[in-house]
């Protein structure tokens, strides 16, 4: 398993239009791609998970 750690420094955190770019090109994948923040983790292949579940 391949393992890549970005942070995001942006205090508003991941903006839309990024967002849904990272979520069209996660969804090319069969791999999963996960975000996690501290505790809670979204699949980046779900737009709203990023915004909802982070």
């Amino acid at each position: 398993m391949k393992e890549f750690t970005y942070t995001i420094t942006d205090p508003a955190g991941i903006h839309a239009r990024p967002a849904g770019l990272l979520a069209k090109k996660a969804a090319e994948y069969k791999s999963v791609i996960t975000v996690i923040k501290g505790e809670k983790k979204a699949d980046t292949r779900r737009l709203m998970a990023l915004f909802f579940e982070l």
